[in-house]
């Protein structure tokens, strides 16, 4: 059997394997990113229509984007290394602009090495585009303090991670926020004068005052002059304090979609001075996350000529149905289709584990719209509200899913045991510990919060119920590391709700998640989650609820 991701347009296997023993001119920095050893095999580029390999004893021919036909290439290496299938494959993408939006900046920066294996991930699966949110996190020149304390990435380790991209064939873009979630921007001292809202907490940046817009057009400039990407996202979600505070103290009158529409256009002109293309988030030109009465205030920007000058990015998370996101996709008008990408999401947000079901029917049904509109592309987006607990390992499986959904025949699962290594026990190991009972519950027995003790009885016992069962069926399976501190945070929740656990269990599982997050990321935001534990160990070991 021969698995490619996404599946190809068509695949001619005869059934017959050459002994492989390396290639003689294999470009150097993919021989070494992927460990491909050096033989006699050659690769020869030839002229043809499409995009597509053949393979016959000791040669393989590529044509059309030379990104996809090596990631083919080394998908099938990933699969027998010691031999290469005699076959045809011809690839044919409904998306050119098929992206990854990481969200760095609520708890979790990844490593420089962990973001290498990010990107090379991507291009194995035969994403273009690699989206850092950044929020306070950029290395600003003029403002070294932001983000000072909070791992920000320097300009040295950007660098680096974009020029890995682009060996790749990843354009790495930024992701910033110069409206909203401005928090931990406006909350340094120098800076809370900036803010629409009395309490700068709420991260909304006061759009009626010049001198705070010019310190957002400052932000962007520099980030605008760093990057070498095509795009930049220039953010303005959530803006929902917008004109409610400082603004509305001047006037009187709300004026919030005015003072949105005046200062993106103001940031979009930027960006377009630097020959780039500015991504917006869509939800405010709508109003489509406001009560009714408000949505009709916000929805008269829609008609401002400005958003035709950018790729709106429609985002929404939940499984709803295909004809949902088909309206969602509509509702900024059809002269707008060419210029909107759909934004799924993993489910990973404030969790320690993402809703396996939730983000595949997110995945499939909005994607899946967004072919029936024939809309240029898709951003696949992870976040980290409330710290950042999931790993990054955890979502790997869920962005192959996603290209898969997107571009092949939507069969992921023998796809990713193929490319992982992993047996099928392991994956179902990983597809259980993903059900919703057990991801939107462990944090509530874990800690003991708010949402435990409002639990009813029967409550705790069907989540009893489903805790024992899959760790019972994980507990037969030889785990990663990463899925068994899974496996241990399960037991740890059953002894909970059996009224049995212990201020070791907590201590226990704080050390395991403090090895798993700095294997993968900067030290900077352990301390939130690792908080978590500790206080709920603190509780345990003096009997307080």
């Amino acid at each position: 059997m021969v698995n490619i991701v996404p599946q190809p347009k068509s695949i001619r296997f005869t059934g017959q394997w050459f002994a492989f023993d390396g290639f003689s001119n294999m470009p150097c920095f993919l021989a070494q990113t992927f460990s491909i050893p050096k033989g006699c095999w050659t690769i020869e580029k030839i002229d043809k229509k499409g995009c597509g390999i053949s393979i016959e004893d000791g040669k393989i021919k590529i044509w059309g984007d030379q990104n996809i036909a090596y990631a083919t290439i080394i998908q099938l290496l990933m699969q027998r290394k010691d031999a290469l299938p005699e076959v045809v494959i011809e690839e044919d993408f409904c998306f050119p602009f098929r992206g990854y939006h990481l969200d760095i900046a609520r708890g979790g920066v990844p490593s420089v090495s962990t973001f290498k294996d990010i990107l090379n991930w991507l291009f194995l699966l035969k994403y273009n585009y690699f989206a850092i949110y950044l929020e306070d996190l950029f290395s600003w020149q003029k403002y070294p303090q932001i983000g000072s304390t909070r791992g920000r990435l320097l300009q040295e380790e950007l660098k680096e991670i974009i020029e890995h991209g682009r060996k790749l064939g990843i354009e790495v873009l930024p992701s910033v926020e110069l409206a909203g979630h401005m928090e931990q921007i406006l909350m340094l001292p120098e800076f809370s004068k900036y803010s629409e809202w009395h309490l700068p907490r709420e991260g909304c940046l006061d759009l009626s005052d010049n001198e705070a817009r010019g310190f957002a057009y400052e932000l962007l400039e520099e980030v605008l002059e760093f990057f070498p990407s095509k795009y930049i996202h220039i953010g303005g979600d959530e803006t929902w304090a917008l004109g409610r505070g400082k603004s509305l103290d001047k006037t009187w009158t709300f004026q919030g979609p005015m003072l949105y529409e005046y200062h993106y256009r103001n940031m979009i002109e930027m960006v377009e001075k630097y020959g780039k293309i500015p991504i917006v988030w869509g939800d405010m030109v709508t109003g489509m996350y406001l009560r009714s009465s408000e949505r009709k205030i916000w929805e008269s920007i829609l008609k401002s000529d400005i958003w035709d000058r950018v790729i709106i990015a429609n985002w929404d998370y939940s499984a709803q149905t295909k004809e949902f996101f088909l309206n969602k996709i509509e509702s900024f008008g059809s002269q707008r289709q060419d210029k909107q990408i759909v934004c799924p999401g993993l489910s990973n947000w404030g969790r320690f584990y993402p809703d396996f079901h939730c983000a595949i029917e997110n995945l499939k049904n909005f994607i899946g719209a967004a072919v029936h509109k024939k809309l240029p592309g898709f951003f696949i987006t992870a976040w980290g509200d409330d710290g950042e607990e999931c790993l990054f390992s955890y979502l790997k499986p869920l962005l192959l899913a996603g290209m898969e959904l997107a571009e092949g025949s939507g069969q992921w699962e023998q796809k990713w045991i193929s490319l992982s290594g992993e047996d099928g026990n392991v994956l179902r190991v990983r597809k259980a510990f993903g059900r919703a009972e057990i991801t939107n519950n462990i944090k509530h027995l874990l800690f003991a919060d708010y949402w435990y003790y409002r639990m009813s009885e029967s409550d705790k016992t069907n989540i009893k119920q489903v805790f024992e069962e899959v760790t019972q069926e994980s507990s037969k399976v030889n785990l990663p590391e990463d899925l068994w501190f899974i496996r241990q945070v399960l037991r740890v929740c059953l002894k909970r709700l059996e009224g049995n656990i212990t201020t070791s269990d907590l201590l226990e599982l704080a050390n395991a998640y403090a090895r798993l997050w700095l294997a993968e990321r900067k030290s900077e935001g352990l301390e939130i989650v690792e908080g978590k534990f500790w206080s709920a160990a603190g509780r345990v070991d003096l009997s307080i609820r």
